[in-house]
């Protein structure tokens, strides 16, 4: 034992160092997204990445459609997302594919004609399908219609104004409501229509201007308590670069006449610093009486192994005095897209993963909060992924610490060349006089490996006061220790043990250290 102290010591400390790391790792890709809410739990797979149809039952279960290849499933969940009931349908399927199912009635829309579940043609040559929870619209022709899922009979609701290819639904409980949406140039009208027996009638109406330089790319709305909110996005195109995107919100009493004031939404960084970027896949509703925003948007996040940005789901919540809190959704390393509410604690969205696009939920349900606390497989493939990465640092960090080694190898090469063959010769100075040099470069260049930025990505067991000093001062010990260890059992000379002294301790402090150097 004694015989290979030189470089077990160094090890051991090396290797506490790693475990200390992969720890850290696995604290990061396990952080919940914020406090009393829980990590992303998987519950199942889809090959189309597009936002799913998702609903609660009148059990009080959560119904949701994934889909594969000329083949939907319609799956049952219980409240801990359990599957409790799984029913296929053999239809031909695409990404453009539309499904409504209710009370074992079937209907799809193969983005040209309306079919039931044998494929028979209900309506041909439809342009637009609508599912809501209960019935159907459609478009055809320029005109609106409402197809009962019983009997397949259709009843025109409304003829559309030239121009309108499409309508934005909206549903509240038992009440309907659907939005048109004109723009001309930079004036835009939107239109707010209540459907009830099969009738439209129109409830709102209002014109603005939008920047001459901006197009609208989507519109979201919800209706609550006679208040009507909607957010808009818009893009902005440049004559250099990728277009810019902007995101504005506005509500007021539903029908009033009152001007349009658009208030552009940024929303803040609530685990980092600056702003999310990048927002994108809206949807507006209403909590608690307060307009809420759900997102997916690039904020900072500690899963990655390098960076620190990725795309996650975050909501945000418009106060009454029109101020913005944001909070986070879900936190991994993967580009999280096309979310929406369950309910109002729970969260669901999609993650491409390959060919395959993974289902995830999130919960402020404690039952939920247990169930996604448990480390899966690729929480550990991704924390040892991000262990290696950091340990990669460290041999950048090395090529900055030949400062320190060039001293005592440029000390002994000076002593061979004025002492020569002398040297053979144990001599103690010349020994404690390497790790003195070597001692005095590691204090006098100190600062080009403990910078500020290091200390500020470290964790609290590197970054106390005076840490610096205490962990080059113990390392030192055990260097000398285990330098000293190869005179009795190895008979190292004094210019080996300089070198073996000077390694040891460069590698144990950058094993704990290098990996947050940058």
């Amino acid at each position: 034992m004694k015989k290979h102290l030189f470089w077990i010591l160094p090890a051991i400390v090396i290797i506490i160092g790693i475990c200390l790391i992969f720890n850290r790792s696995i604290d990061d890709v396990t952080e919940q997204p914020e406090e009393d809410w829980s990590r992303s739990l998987k519950i199942g797979t889809t090959t189309v990445d597009k936002k799913l149809p998702v609903r609660e039952n009148e059990d009080g279960n959560v119904v949701t459609q994934t889909y594969e290849e000329n083949m939907v499933r319609f799956k049952t969940f219980n409240d801990n997302f359990e599957l409790i009931d799984e029913t296929p349908f053999d239809i031909p399927f695409d990404k453009w594919t539309q499904v409504f199912l209710h009370d074992d009635q079937l209907i799809y829309h193969d983005y040209r004609d309306i079919c039931d579940q044998d494929g028979n043609v209900i309506i041909p040559d439809a342009k637009r399908f609508y599912p809501l929870d209960h019935t159907v619209l459609y478009i055809k022709e320029n005109s609106l219609y409402e197809l009962d899922p019983a009997d397949h009979s259709s009843a025109k609701i409304m003829e559309l104004e030239e121009g309108i290819e499409d309508i934005i639904p909206f549903q509240e409980e038992q009440t309907r409501y659907f939005m048109t949406e004109t723009s001309r140039n930079n004036n835009i009208e939107l239109n707010v229509y209540e459907l009830a027996d099969k009738d439209a009638e129109l409830v709102h109406e209002e014109k603005f201007q939008i920047d001459a330089m901006q197009t609208v790319d989507d519109i979201n709305f919800a209706v609550h308590d006679g208040n009507l909110a909607y957010v808009m996005e818009t893009v902005q195109k440049q004559t250099q670069g990728s277009p810019e995107s902007y995101t504005y919100f506005t509500e007021k009493p539903l029908g009033s006449d009152q001007e349009t004031s658009l208030q552009q939404m940024t929303f803040h960084d609530p685990v980092g610093k600056g702003l999310l970027s990048e927002a994108s896949n809206i949807t507006l509703s209403y909590q608690d009486g307060s307009p809420q925003l759900l997102f997916s948007a690039g904020g900072s996040t500690k899963t990655l192994y390098q960076g620190d940005q990725a795309f996650n789901i975050y909501s945000a919540t418009i106060t009454d005095s029109g101020s913005i809190q944001t909070s986070r959704k879900s936190n991994t390393p993967k580009v999280s897209g096309h979310p929406q509410w369950i309910d109002e604690s729970t969260v669901m969205w999609l993650e491409r993963e390959g060919d395959t696009t993974n289902i995830y939920v999130s919960s402020s349900n404690p039952a939920i909060i247990d169930k996604a606390a448990g480390l899966a497989k690729d929480d550990w493939l991704h924390a040892l992924g991000k262990t290696l990465g950091m340990l990669a640092k460290v041999l950048i960090t090395l090529l900055v610490s030949t400062i320190w080694l060039m001293w005592p190898i440029s000390f002994i090469v000076l002593m061979y060349l004025i002492q020569g063959r002398k040297l053979d010769e144990d001599q103690t100075w010349f020994f404690y006089a390497g790790i003195a040099i070597y001692m005095l470069a590691v204090f006098i260049f100190k600062d080009i490996i403990f910078i500020d930025a290091m200390f500020a990505r470290a964790p609290d067991y590197l970054t106390f006061t005076g840490s610096s000093y205490i962990y080059i001062l113990a390392f030192a010990v055990m260097a000398f220790i285990a330098a000293q260890s190869t005179k009795t059992t190895r008979d190292w000379h004094a210019p080996a043990r300089i070198c073996c002294f000077a390694g040891a301790h460069v590698l144990m402090l950058l094993s704990f250290f290098g990996p947050y150097y940058f």
